[in-house]
């Protein structure tokens, strides 16, 4: 996640926006294509910078959930919102909501998630903004023995 907001952080300064990361977990123990979910995850970033008004706030955290053996992403925006009647249709191919949009990003990024077995959920309200949660399973091997080592 770090090097994906270092990646989007010009263009994120080109509009004002303040990214805000907020991690009580890492995202080292999950199980994964890291190259698909970078895509995925600069997919979801770019979007919240689009709709973002200038000046505004990008929020992302992360949380690993224990009792679940996952961990989750959230992307929070305070821009436009989208109108709860159109959510049920994000993801799929060529919707869009965007003017000039082809309506392929978050599918790719729905179908990139649920390879790796998580979900996605897209929360809006107009006018207030977006938040994109992602859940994720993880190794809990890995989780158990990097906490029993230290």
């Amino acid at each position: 996640i770090k090097q994906i907001v270092m990646l989007l952080e010009p263009q994120a300064i080109m509009n004002c926006i303040q990214i805000t990361t907020e991690f009580t977990s890492d995202t080292s123990f999950i199980l994964c294509e890291e190259n698909q979910l970078k895509q995925a995850f600069i997919n979801i970033l770019k979007n919240a910078i689009e709709a973002t008004p200038m000046g505004g706030e990008i929020l992302i955290q992360i949380e690993y959930v224990p009792d679940q053996n996952q961990v989750n992403i959230r992307f929070t925006d305070y821009g436009c919102g989208i109108e709860q009647e159109r959510i049920p249709y994000l993801g799929e191919p060529f919707y869009s909501l965007k003017e000039n949009g082809i309506g392929l990003g978050l599918m790719i990024c729905y179908k990139i998630i649920e390879k790796h077995q998580g979900k996605i959920l897209i929360e809006s309200k107009v006018g207030k903004g977006t938040t994109v949660n992602i859940n994720l399973p993880i190794s809990t091997l890995e989780k158990e023995n990097a906490y029993s080592s230290s």
